[in-house]
């Protein structure tokens, strides 16, 4: 009963956001996502100087998602399925439309945690319950549990470890362009892709016969993947379409090309 009671207050307390937490970055200007698209292509050696410094990660006008500045760690993460229950063969973030749900699965994953996870605060979006831990014994790491809506997006039957398949159902209405953009970008802070060495060189709509796509354009450096100990970047592609009656949604990548590049000083240079 004390449970049920002390859910209530927290429903009653939960900070509504009515807007989007994750906001589009400007970087000096308001240019929104498919502004990159105009973009001059970069050169290689710029794309290579830009994976080397880490910065910019992502084009002028990409879907942010920033932390709290006052934590040493900030981690984020979308409850999957098999945190819930291990023993289902696929992984895949969970959904639900039901704040009380959506907590009881937050409090499951907190109570196996090594060291349980208080719970501070708590916030609702149009994507996503959200409820913000910190380790009892670590008062510098921040945790941030978030659960999809699942009137915004249901990714059941999803295998997170397979790239190119099935991507779940897209269920925010209208389902238009920008919609699907917000998506495709709001994804990449959750791929293997949102890390050093990887970068975001464009974010742009694809036209298409019957279905909405978006396109992110990627550079990925391999250290030492080159020939002669020089470092490789790839380009590829990741693909995200929807289809605009249903709503599934399907994700590719494709390789584009790959060039080598090292080293010298400050100078960057091919290697040829």
């Amino acid at each position: 009963m004390e449970r049920k009671q002390s859910q209530f207050l927290l429903m009653l307390t939960a900070l509504v956001v009515t807007g989007l937490t994750a906001c589009r970055s400007n970087d000096g200007d308001s240019a929104p996502a498919s502004a990159s698209a105009a973009a001059q292509p970069l050169s290689d050696i710029a794309i290579a100087s830009r994976l080397y410094a880490g910065t910019p990660r992502t084009p002028s006008g990409f879907l942010s998602d920033p932390a709290p500045a006052s934590f040493e760690q900030v981690t984020t993460y979308h409850i999957k399925s098999q945190q819930i229950e291990p023993t289902v063969s696929t992984s895949y973030e969970l959904c639900t439309d039901d704040w009380a749900q959506a907590f009881d699965w937050s409090e499951a994953v907190a109570m196996v945690a090594p060291v349980y996870l208080d719970l501070v605060s708590n916030s609702v979006t149009e994507r996503y319950f959200e409820f913000d831990r910190v380790p009892r014994d670590e008062p510098t790491h921040y945790v941030r549990m978030r659960v999809y809506q699942c009137n915004y997006l249901n990714r059941s039957g999803v295998d997170l470890r397979v790239a190119e398949e099935f991507a779940g159902v897209f269920n925010q209405r209208p389902l238009n362009t920008p919609a699907l953009s917000d998506l495709s970008e709001y994804l990449w802070h959750f791929t293997e892709y949102n890390n050093a060495d990887h970068a975001v060189l464009e974010s742009a709509p694809l036209a298409a016969a019957s279905n909405l796509v978006h396109v992110l354009s990627l550079a990925n450096l391999d250290r030492g993947g080159g020939t002669n100990g020089c470092d490789r970047v790839r380009i590829e592609q990741l693909q995200t379409t929807a289809d605009e009656i249903s709503g599934e949604l399907a994700r590719s990548v494709t390789p584009v090309r790959d060039f080598d590049v090292h080293r010298v000083g400050e100078a960057v240079l091919h290697c040829f």
